[in-house]
């Protein structure tokens, strides 16, 4: 994660990070790597699984889960110079994708051939910029669907990327519009934007535009501080110090079992 993001964001990251970890069983490998132990809050063993197993390929996926996120937490808390548990997440309204919405979208939906060679991990792109674009959401670590299917007002859309912030439950949209100047393109660019707003979609919120042309990729700096931005924007609004009383927009939450949540994440 680059540490640019503000602080909003930072605390938030950190306080999903610890949330994740009391929701993952406490699993680490042992025996050079060929086992994982899984153990109790008061540190006992509970079960030892050995990974030679095919069934118990997931616990190994959990306990290097559990390295990468203590190491992302450790250095995100050096970037910072206040307590993220003086803090807490609350949400005052709602955005247009949600988790619900995000778990039924199928990256890469949409069924217009592709005439290009651009690939991003085994993902097809149709240009250099949304290649671009990809390269950059994976190194500030955000998770993103390419071209799923959406359907607003009746009609089905697949815009360039959706991306997930699981730290506040929503999701926002990516549009790369690369060959703005083009008569018939920016028609159609157009008819986009307008049905995404004619669906409530709000710019620099629910979704980011970014532009170029013919004459004009956006250098991937570019692309990065713009993403950073409205991921910024978000996180200041929905992070707020313990003592601030905000107004909360009622909202229900299914707590998943540890059991539910390996079934989802390491099938």
């Amino acid at each position: 994660m680059r540490l640019d993001f503000n602080d909003e964001y930072k605390i938030a990251k950190v306080l999903y990070i610890q949330k994740e970890l009391e929701r993952l069983p406490n699993a680490h490998r042992a025996g050079g790597s060929a086992a994982v132990r899984i153990y109790s809050p008061e540190g006992r063993v509970l079960h030892t699984y050995k990974l030679n197993r095919a069934k118990n390929i997931k616990y190994g996926q959990i306990a290097d889960r559990r390295v990468m996120l203590n190491s992302l937490r450790k250095q995100i808390l050096s970037a910072l110079n206040v307590n993220p548990n003086e803090y807490h997440i609350q949400i005052t309204s709602l955005y247009k994708i949600g988790e619900k919405e995000w778990e039924q979208m199928k990256s890469s939906s949409n069924n217009r051939p592709i005439d290009s060679d651009y690939w991003f991990d085994g993902i097809h792109m149709r240009s250099r910029f949304e290649l671009n674009t990809a390269t950059v959401l994976k190194t500030l670590g955000l998770e993103f669907k390419y071209e799923p299917r959406l359907v607003i007002g009746g009609k089905e859309i697949h815009p360039d990327f959706v991306v997930r912030l699981p730290e506040f439950q929503v999701c926002f949209v990516i549009e790369c519009m690369g060959r703005i100047g083009n008569n018939s393109y920016d028609h159609d660019a157009v008819n986009r934007l307008k049905l995404l707003m004619d669906g409530g979609f709000i710019p620099y919120r629910d979704f980011l535009v970014l532009g170029g042309s013919e004459k004009f990729i956006p250098s991937e700096e570019w692309i990065s501080n713009a993403i950073v931005s409205i991921v910024n924007a978000i996180a200041s609004e929905f992070v707020f110090r313990v003592s601030t009383d905000v107004k909360r927009l009622p909202r229900a939450y299914v707590q998943e079992s540890i059991e539910e949540r390996i079934a989802r994440e390491f099938k």
